[in-house]
């Protein structure tokens, strides 16, 4: 959990200054990726993708009974 004054930092930041920081932790976490073994990389890869499928799915299933 964020501390109070550390959210009153991110208001205070423009949008620059947010997407800069996005930039970095993405930067940051593309680095660290590519700097595992390719199998380790690519069995993390693998789970972020069935897990995005999951989520599409479920979303899609809540939207058909809901239409």
């Amino acid at each position: 959990m964020l501390s109070p004054e550390r959210i009153q930092a991110y208001r205070r930041m423009s949008p620059e200054e947010r997407w800069r920081q996005v930039e970095e932790l993405m930067t940051l976490a593309w680095r660290t990726l590519r700097a595992l073994p390719r199998e380790e990389r690519e069995r993390r890869l693998a789970v972020v993708r069935a897990e995005h499928e999951a989520s599409d799915a479920a979303l899609l299933a809540h939207l058909r009974e809901r239409g």
